[in-house]
C-alpha cells in the first residue's frame, strides 16, 4: 500500500509517497509561497501528490491516505491547525478540507511530532518503542513516542520540550514570551549568540579569526576541532546545556533513547558521545536505572514527510 506524506514549512514543502516498509518511491520539494493564501497552497499540494503518484507508477485512486505535518499548534484528533504563524493560518480545518477535495483519509499533526514518528518507524529510532526526538535547529522541536505511539498531551498541546524552564532567573526572553526556556540555550540561534559573545571577549582567538566573515551554528565546533581553547569552552558549555535538558526529560520519562536531529546534530559523535556519556554518568550516580541511548537522527529532511505518511498507515 502507498501513502502520501507532506511536511509543510514556512519556506518549503517536502512531500513523498511512502510504502508500508518505509521506502520512498517518489518525492519532491517546492516553495511554499505563503503569500498566495491557504486555498492556493492546498490545491497545489493536492495536485503535487497526484503528480507523485503518477511518477511512482500508480493511479491516485490507489493511494491509501494522506498525512500532513504543520509547524505550529495542531489538534491532531480533530485535524485542525489551531495556529501556524509561519503561514498565517488560524483555525484551519486542514484534514477535512483535504478529505473533501480528495476522498482520501487525512491526518494532520505538528511537524516535530511527525519527524519523531518518522525516525521511530523508519530511522535511527526503529529499535526503540519509547524515545524522545529533539531537533536542534533555529528553534527546538521535539516529539515523544511511548509504546510506539505519539504522546501529544491534553489537546495535543504537549511534547514542547524546548519550552521547559531550566533557568529561573534568566534575563533573555524566549520566542514563546517566557524566560529561561531550554530553547534559549540550545537552539542554533542560542549557540550563535554564545559564539558571538566568546568572539567579542577573545578577539585574538582562532575562533574570532574563523568568524570574521560571519558566525553560524557550526563555527564553534569547527574552531574547536582546530584546537582553539575558546571555541572548546563554547562547545563544552553548549553540550552541557543540551545534556542538562535531556537529564530533566530522563527524570520524567526515562525513555530507551533520545534521537537528536537538526543542523547541530550533524556534528555527529562530537555532540552525541559527550551527551551520552554525561547522561549515563548521571544515571549511574543516581541509582540502578536503565541505560539510555543517545543517537543521531538518520532520515534528514525526509523524517517529516515519512512520519506524516506513518500517521495514516
Amino acid at each position: 500500500m502507498y501513502y502520501a506524506g507532506v511536511d509543510i514549512g514556512g519556506k518549503n514543502v517536502k512531500m513523498g509517497i511512502v510504502d508500508d516498509f518505509g521506502n520512498v518511491v517518489s518525492s519532491m520539494e517546492y516553495k511554499t509561497l505563503m503569500e498566495r493564501g491557504y486555498d492556493a497552497i492546498l490545491l497545489e499540494l493536492i495536485e503535487n501528490i497526484k503528480s507523485l503518484c503518477e511518477q511512482a507508477g500508480f493511479d491516485f485512486d490507489e493511494l491509501s491516505g494522506i498525512g500532513i505535518g504543520v509547524p505550529g499548534i495542531v489538534n491532531s484528533n480533530a485535524g485542525l491547525v489551531m495556529s501556524c504563524a509561519n503561514l498565517n493560518w488560524k483555525g484551519v480545518d486542514l484534514a477535512n478540507d483535504v478529505k473533501n477535495l480528495t476522498g482520501k483519509e487525512c491526518k494532520v499533526c505538528n511537524d516535530a511530532n511527525c519527524a519523531a514518528l518518522g525516525e521511530q518507524r523508519f530511522g535511527s529510532g526503529r529499535n526503540y518503542k519509547n524515545l524522545v526526538f529533539i531537533t536542534l535547529g533555529t528553534g527546538i522541536g521535539s516529539g515523544i513516542i511511548i509504546n510506539g505511539n505519539l504522546f501529544e498531551g491534553l489537546g495535543c498541546a504537549g511534547a514542547e520540550a524546548g519550552h521547559m524552564g531550566i533557568q529561573v532567573e534568566a534575563e533573555d526572553i524566549c520566542s514563546c514570551g517566557n524566560k529561561g526556556c531550554w530553547e534559549s540555550y540550545v537552539s542554533a540561534s542560542a549557540l550563535i549568540s554564545q559564539t558571538q559573545e566568546a568572539v567579542k571577549k577573545n578577539p585574538n582567538s582562532l575562533l574570532a579569526k574563523m568568524c570574521k566573515d560571519g558566525v553560524s551554528g557550526k563555527s564553534a565546533f569547527a574552531a574547536a576541532r582546530e584546537g582553539d581553547a575558546v571555541a572548546k569552552n563554547v562547545v563544552d558549555r553548549y553540550i552541557g546545556y543540551v545534556t542538562y535538558g535531556i537529564i530533566g526529560l530522563t527524570n520524567i520519562l526515562h525513555p530507551q533513547a533520545f534521537v537528536l536531529g537538526g543542523g547541530i546534530a550533524n556534528e555527529g559523535a562530537t555532540l552525541i558521545l559527550p551527551v551520552k556519556t554525561m547522561l549515563n554518568e548521571y544515571i549511574d550516580n543516581n541509582g540502578f536505572y536503565p541505560y539510555v541511548d543517545v543517537v543521531c537522527a538518520s532520515l534528514g529532511n525526509k523524517a517529516g514527510f515519512m512520519g506524516a505518511a506513518a500517521l495514516v498507515m
